[in-house]
């Protein structure tokens, strides 16, 4: 679920394991070079296609702008070819065109219905399989520009199924301006942290969806990774960092984000001593070592990968913001020592619950992170923050 993996020089990246297992993202290829394609026929003679939002965005603002992340979820193409060539986002009540992905993205962020579909046991349980194509969208506006209502116009390519071009129209749905991101204190505290895998639409966070109760959802759609760097030099470890042991951030302790009740719990999941040899993981292991806590309105925080044996609660704990609650590991699908922290809600299951956006009562941010030499630099002056999210790739510090 929550692994950190290199780019050329160990660029970390959280992979979930919808991610590294899902077939959703391929789009249909075309017919081989040589090879004659489909008469087109009319579209007519196809099933009718529409969308939908499953669940409805809620502004959440950061240091660049308001965010606005969901999912549009087709029908009547399960078994059809999914290549959405142009998506519009549109303010339902103007027309005016808000947000279109250019063409590196929505090849990122298309996934097409699995082949076969998930079976009935595997939408229960758990599956990284989806029953409906979908598209993931995440763009920004300015405060003031928060929209009441979008609508979408997207322009699908059929000919691989030997069908004319196809415009969809529809998606209909209210911004949440009625809802509110749940804020949080610090699970980590003092300077050095580098914010990765969030406020993206192709981040591993976001593309990394699970279908499980039968519902497909994005459960860790406003996640953050927290890396932490030494202060002084920016490094995030020193000697060989194939072992874990070597990275500044481990054993650091992490703290209750809030006033609540523990309702999940683990501890014993062996820690991952050497970077490169991680088990092949499963859903069950994938958190690691980890906690979940009950923040009440149906809302949970959600801890991963700590230290083998530090975890510090235990179900029906009740814990007071700023309580110690385990130490950063690496543990589960990780690559290296860090937290992964999240808000879901609905369920409690991690991977079973829609992601809920999360606002940080104060932080500063002091610097930026470099994903390719994994080292950050910091301004000469740092920026005050309140009750937003933190952008990708930032380093701050808590109080």
């Amino acid at each position: 679920m929550f692994i950190m993996v290199r780019k050329s020089t160990f660029l970390f990246i959280v992979i979930v394991i919808a991610l590294l297992l899902a077939a959703g993202c391929t789009q249909s290829p075309q017919a081989p070079s040589g090879q004659q394609q489909a008469t087109a026929v009319p579209s007519a003679t196809t099933p009718p296609v529409s969308m939908t939002v499953p669940f409805g965005p809620i502004p959440v603002e950061s240091t660049d702008g308001i965010n606005i992340a969901y999912e549009l979820e087709f029908s009547g193409m399960e078994n059809m070819s999914f290549v959405p060539e142009n998506v519009e986002v549109l303010d339902a009540a103007t027309g005016k065109v808000l947000y279109t992905p250019g063409t590196a993205v929505l090849a990122q962020t298309t996934r097409r219905a699995s082949s076969p579909l998930p079976t009935a046991a595997e939408m229960q349980d758990g599956t990284p399989k989806f029953s409906k194509p979908r598209i993931t969208i995440w763009f920004k506006v300015a405060p003031d520009s928060v929209p009441d209502r979008l609508t979408h116009r997207v322009a699908m390519n059929r000919t691989a199924d030997g069908l004319t071009p196809l415009v969809v129209t529809g998606g209909d749905v209210t911004v949440r301006k009625d809802l509110r991101p749940v804020v949080v204190g610090s699970p980590v505290r003092g300077p050095g942290w580098a914010i990765m895998e969030t406020t993206s639409p192709v981040v591993h966070h976001v593309t990394s969806q699970i279908t499980m109760f039968n519902v497909t959802r994005v459960p860790q759609r406003y996640a953050q990774d927290f890396l932490y760097l030494d202060p002084a030099t920016g490094m995030a470890f020193s000697g060989d960092m194939e072992h874990a042991s070597n990275f500044y951030g481990l054993g650091k302790e992490l703290y209750a984000v809030g006033n609540g009740t523990v309702v999940y719990a683990r501890d014993g999941v062996p820690d991952i001593e050497i970077t490169s040899q991680k088990p092949a993981p499963t859903i069950d292991t994938a958190l690691g070592n980890g906690v979940v806590i009950d923040l009440g309105n149906k809302k949970f925080a959600c801890y991963g990968h700590m230290v083998n044996g530090s975890v510090r609660v235990k179900v029906g704990d009740i814990v007071t913001e700023g309580q110690v609650i385990g130490l950063m590991g690496n543990t589960g699908n990780s690559d290296a020592p860090h937290l992964h922290f999240q808000v879901i809600t609905d369920n409690p299951a991690v991977l079973g619950g829609e992601g809920y956006p999360i606002v940080y009562r104060s932080f500063n941010v002091t610097g930026r992170f470099d994903e390719e030499s994994i080292t950050g630099t910091f301004f000469n002056e740092s920026v005050v923050q309140q009750n937003r999210l933190m952008e990708n790739d930032v380093v701050v510090s808590f109080p």
